[in-house]
């Protein structure tokens, strides 16, 4: 029973630091421009790709940040300043009308797999995860089970955030688009606060 509380509360947590909502709302931004095909093949390719480097950086992230000589501090600001240029190119970016079909680049590696989904928070928490129950071989594979079925719910939000977005026309994406991006530049400078004190605490 406690074993199933705990992996209860891993798969809160890492659901919170993934945020699925974020992801949906970057995801419908980017991609308002590309037909639906593209769009799914988009998300798919932006939930393998996140899943891929949640899995491998949860077994090898540790050794390779200490190999490195980097903290944990360090990798939040670094993440953290990536997130707010991605959340000051959402602010600033040029209107968009409906009818202008603009050749859409394939966000679905950056920014939409890292940082947004697989950021410097969610890497962290899933290498903290799969440490403290590295003794366990059936507990880490329950880990992994959880980043899937966090990753699925990225990929099902993102997947729905288009057919809603469409109705709000031209002018409601490209508003909804700066206030998803001054959210996204605030969650940037939170995590990168929260790297500085891990780097100077008090």
């Amino acid at each position: 029973m406690a074993i199933l509380e705990g992996l209860f509360f891993d798969f809160v947590t890492l659901l919170a630091i993934v945020n699925p909502i974020q992801a949906a709302a970057a995801f419908a931004t980017l991609t308002y421009n590309a037909d639906p095909v593209e769009q799914r093949r988009i998300a798919a390719r932006a939930a393998v790709t996140a899943l891929i480097i949640l899995v491998v950086f949860a077994f090898i992230g540790e050794l390779l940040l200490k190999a490195l000589g980097i903290s944990f501090g360090a990798f939040r600001v670094a993440g953290g300043l990536l997130i707010l240029l991605v959340g000051i190119n959402m602010v600033f970016a040029k209107d968009t009308p409906r009818d202008e079909a603009p050749s859409v680049q394939d966000p679905s590696t950056f920014p939409l797999a890292i940082p947004i989904i697989a950021g410097p928070g969610a890497l962290t928490t899933i290498v903290a995860l799969i440490s403290k129950r590295r003794e366990s071989p059936l507990e880490v594979g329950l880990i992994v089970v959880i980043a899937v079925l966090v990753i699925a719910l990225a990929f099902l939000a993102m997947r729905l955030s288009q057919p809603l977005l469409r109705y709000f026309g031209s002018s409601g994406v490209n508003a909804v688009g700066r206030v998803m991006g001054i959210i996204v530049a605030s969650i940037a400078v939170q995590l990168m606060v929260n790297g500085i004190r891990e780097l100077f605490p008090l």
